[in-house]
C-alpha cells in the first residue's frame, strides 16, 4: 500500500513515494509515472524515495519500466533520495550484475520482456 503527494513545477512534477514499493504497488505506481512523463509540457518527473517502507524486484522494475517509456519521449525521471531498504535492494541487484537493458534480457525488438505491454495491466482506479 502506498501513496503519492503530487507537484508541478512548471516543466517538472515532483513525486513523494510513502509506502512499501512491492508488486502488488508496481502496476498502479508505474501507470501514474506513466501518465505524469507523459503529461503535454513535462520534461522530467522527480520521484523523492525517502518514504519507501519496503521494496522488492517488480517495484523497481516499474521505475525501470517508467524511465524507459520516458526516455522514449525526451523525459527523464529522476530518482531522489533513496530509502535504506531501496539502497539496501537496488545494490543487491547491481551486485548480480543485471540490466535490464542488456542484450540477453531483451525481446527481439530490443524492448525488455518487463517492460512489454503484456506486463501492463489495468489498474485498480
Amino acid at each position: 500500500m502506498f501513496s503519492l503527494d503530487i507537484e508541478q513545477h512548471k516543466k517538472t512534477t515532483v513525486v513523494r513515494y510513502h509506502g512499501t514499493l512491492l508488486l502488488q504497488d508496481a502496476i498502479t505506481l508505474r501507470a501514474e509515472l506513466e501518465k505524469l512523463l507523459l503529461a503535454q509540457g513535462i520534461a522530467q518527473v522527480a520521484i523523492d524515495l525517502s518514504g519507501v517502507e519496503e521494496v522488492d524486484s517488480s517495484g523497481l522494475g516499474a521505475l525501470v519500466c517508467a524511465d524507459t517509456l520516458g526516455l522514449s519521449h525526451g523525459r527523464r525521471l529522476i530518482l531522489l533520495s533513496p530509502s535504506e531498504p531501496v539502497q539496501n535492494f537496488s545494490g543487491t541487484w547491481r551486485s548480480k550484475d543485471f540490466s535490464p537493458h542488456s542484450p540477453a534480457n531483451t525481446n527481439s525488438k530490443g524492448a525488455s520482456p518487463t517492460c512489454s505491454n503484456k506486463w501492463r495491466a489495468t489498474s485498480p482506479a
